[in-house]
């Protein structure tokens, strides 16, 4: 299980602060955090926006992306979580 993903998912359904690998951060509220085996998706909004954050497993990296008019705008890898 991924160790970010479980947090998320641990702090849901509270905020989570997600700090991404080029130093920005997202505060978000959750909407869901969900694991089907190892694979993990979460999603929650800020501003009216909707993010959500994906991973395949343990080795994989956990990635978060927002919803756009054409789709989905990845936004890059998540680094670390935190309760906001």
């Amino acid at each position: 299980m991924h160790t970010l993903a479980k947090r998320i998912h641990n702090i849901t359904p509270r905020a989570v602060r997600l700090t991404l690998a080029g130093g920005e951060s997202l505060t978000l509220e959750m909407r869901s955090a969900e694991f089907f085996q190892e694979s993990f998706q979460g999603e929650g909004t800020a501003d009216g926006t909707t993010y959500r954050m994906v991973t395949d497993g343990e080795d994989d990296p956990l990635v978060v992306a927002r919803e756009t008019d054409t789709g989905w705008e990845m936004l890059g890898e998540v680094e670390t979580v935190e309760a906001a």
